[in-house]
């Protein structure tokens, strides 16, 4: 998913903050999101993940040119570095908003799977085997889960939809 177009002006706003010049900008954006031919805020990879490690880097140039005196921090109300620390430690990873609004559609969708497979005679015991097993083999994740779960589910509404006969009903061989 690329950056929505307030995450795109934050970026601007956090490159005239910090003083960095339109070079700089674009060097950061491919060294920040590890693609050298990524050079724009409107390239379709960069990801929310993208947005705040670059939120991150420019907040360290900002405060580093602050703290050196090159550089006045900005007393405007909607100033993007108010705070020091503030871009870093809003989104760690694995704990941003996007993660934890992900987090519950795939708690949702692992409810719905779960109770599709309860119709077919699953239960608890067959839930936890699959996740003991995902444990064991170090690949646990809810998303993980999930896809599991869904593979089973596939497996046996693809049987269910088979049909026993094949062929003409009147001519059983």
């Amino acid at each position: 998913m690329s950056l929505s177009s307030a995450q795109k002006g934050f970026i601007k706003r956090a490159q005239i903050e910090a003083g960095i010049t339109d070079f700089d900008y674009r060097s950061s954006l491919a060294t920040v999101s590890g693609m050298a031919d990524c050079t724009s805020s409107t390239d379709p990879r960069l990801t929310d993940r993208h947005f705040d490690l670059l939120m991150g880097f420019f907040e360290a140039i900002h405060w580093r040119a602050v703290d050196a005196g090159t550089l006045q921090p900005s007393c405007k109300a909607n100033a993007v570095f108010r705070k020091k620390g503030y871009w870093a430690a809003k989104n760690p990873r694995g704990n941003t908003s996007r993660d934890r609004y992900a987090g519950g559609d795939l708690s949702q969708k692992i409810a719905q799977v779960e109770a599709e497979l309860a119709k077919h005679g699953y239960g608890l015991a067959y839930f936890q085997a699959i996740q003991n097993n995902l444990r064991r083999n170090g690949g646990f994740s809810p998303a993980a889960y999930l896809g599991a779960i869904k593979r089973t589910l596939a497996s046996k509404t693809c049987k269910a939809a088979v049909p026993t006969s094949q062929g003409d009903d009147k001519n059983p061989f």
